[in-house]
């Protein structure tokens, strides 16, 4: 028969044991760790092998860089390594486990943001149908959100081929092509029809509001946008928005 004094001191042993532990978990965020890593929705997609030369990038980032990304779900995988491969319009990650780039599956993911070093937020793309105009099919593409409100304005970050040059590798000749960015900026409905924003300019907008057409002169013309770069037409959307929604 095991004597009070015994129990009494097993007991002790066993709950400082249990404590001693927890501390130590609770400390180095073990529990934490574990439940994400358990619980956190897995990103699929196929094997990338794409290593095609070229002068210019394929890539919004040519290096791994941290961020998020949230399926159709609405589950979010968060500080994943991505890279954004604008020629293709396809989202790259390396996966933690095989070390291997994967192509993720476009048709789970809502968007994807990644942590740039030279922004001061991560740049945020989603993955949009828009009804363009002039378009029979709709365009389904990862845009980038410049502004949103009841009109937004979003810029498929978009690269191409401009041509070819020759050059050596290991003695034999190849061509390389010649890529540029080339970004595409789409104002979109609340019905989700999307015009595309054909040049920086005031007249542009004009064609895409033309029943607002003298208040938009007005507006950019007291606010002193002259739309000749990205930040002037984010401004202007801002404006246009306020004025289509009295």
């Amino acid at each position: 028969m095991i004597k009070p004094i015994n129990i009494v001191l097993l007991m002790y042993i066993v709950f400082s044991t249990i404590i001693f532990s927890v501390n130590i978990y609770a400390k180095d965020g073990y529990y934490e760790k574990m439940f994400l890593s358990v619980f956190e929705p897995r990103l699929s997609g196929e094997i990338y092998t794409f290593t095609m030369r070229a002068d210019g990038s394929y890539y919004m980032n040519e290096n791994w860089l941290k961020g998020d990304v949230v399926l159709i779900t609405g589950e979010a995988v968060h500080d994943k390594l991505l890279k954004y491969n604008t020629y293709l319009d396809e989202l790259i990650w390396m996966s933690s486990k095989t070390f291997q780039p994967v192509k993720v599956d476009k048709k789970l993911v809502k968007e994807f943001s990644i942590n740039l070093p030279e922004m001061r937020e991560p740049v945020v793309f989603r993955n949009v149908s828009i009804d363009v105009a002039f378009r029979d099919d709709s365009l389904n593409i990862f845009a980038q959100k410049l502004y949103e409100g009841n009109i937004s304005l979003m810029a498929q970050r978009r690269v191409v081929k401009t041509g070819e040059r020759l050059t050596s590798v290991r003695g034999t000749h190849i061509s390389v092509p010649r890529l540029e960015a080339d970004p595409v900026f789409y104002i979109v409905m609340p019905d989700n029809e999307a015009f595309e924003v054909g040049r920086l300019n005031r007249r542009a907008l004009y064609r895409i509001f033309p029943e607002y057409r003298s208040e938009i002169r007005t507006a950019l013309r007291r606010e002193n946008i002259w739309i000749r770069s990205e930040s002037d037409l984010v401004r202007a959307v801002a404006l246009i928005d306020e004025i289509v929604s009295q």
